[in-house]
């Protein structure tokens, strides 16, 4: 099955890519902002193909479903779903920054692939999508503060998030840190200090569970499409089977 992957990624990526190493700039960048940016993590082979599947999946999905009541649709566990998937698992991009910052015992713990289309007319600057939050569950608010650094995701963005106002991820720099709730005037929709991650189709980034995030509304005619791996320690249980 490894063998089948390979002359797979092979045939995706006529010049194979080269495995990225973690540097002690990225490590001390994200030490200090809990997230860090890939660029051009997706050759366009890749990108191509992996949209095709994603495309599907969306419109199979939105046919069953519909949308939610946010205005998005989503597919946990997303891995199985799709081969393609499975070329993502240890990509050469990204997975080593990932076994850099977390060591070598580590799992898959979750995927999912989000799909937001542009947001409904009236949508204004105070909609807070899924609200700021860190991810771990329960772990976020029964842990001891200071939390430890439980598991990141890497993020693959298949959808032009270079302009703010796409649906884009927000992020909290340097929140990965803090403990307590993040400060925040009254009425506000983003805590103090709040900054949208912006990127081209193809890119990608890395954030740990600690990092306070939310998503943005879509203002864009651009249908926003994100594919999210969740890594942790072995000794964290999995969310997805």
């Amino acid at each position: 099955r490894r063998t089948e992957r390979k002359a797979r990624m092979k045939a995706m990526n006529p010049q194979p890519m080269t495995e990225t190493r973690l540097t002690q700039q990225q490590r001390a960048d994200f030490e200090r902002d809990g997230f860090l940016l890939i660029r051009n993590a997706l050759s366009p082979e890749m990108l191509e193909r992996l949209l095709r599947v994603v495309d599907r999946l969306y419109e199979e999905g939105i046919g069953r479903e519909g949308l939610s009541t946010r205005h998005h649709w989503q597919m946990r566990n997303c891995l199985v779903a799709d081969e393609m998937f499975l070329d993502l698992l240890d990509c050469p991009t990204t997975f080593p920054l990932v076994a850099g910052l977390l060591g070598w015992d580590i799992h898959l713990l979750t995927s999912h692939l989000i799909v937001r289309p542009p947001s409904p007319p009236g949508t204004g600057e105070h909609f807070k999508g899924e609200g700021w939050h860190r991810d771990g569950g329960l772990s976020a608010t029964e842990m001891q503060e200071p939390h430890p650094r439980l598991f990141l995701k890497v993020v693959y963005l298949l959808s032009d998030q270079s302009e703010p106002g796409r649906g884009n991820t927000q992020v909290l720099p340097g929140s990965n840190r803090l403990v307590g709730p993040p400060a925040q005037a009254a009425g506000a929709p983003h805590p103090y200090g709040a900054t949208e991650i912006l990127g081209q189709a193809g890119d990608a980034f890395l954030f740990e569970q600690r990092t306070w995030h939310a998503v943005g509304p879509n203002y864009s005619q651009i249908t926003r499409k994100s594919l999210f791996f969740g890594y942790g320690y072995r000794w964290v249980r999995a969310m997805d089977y």
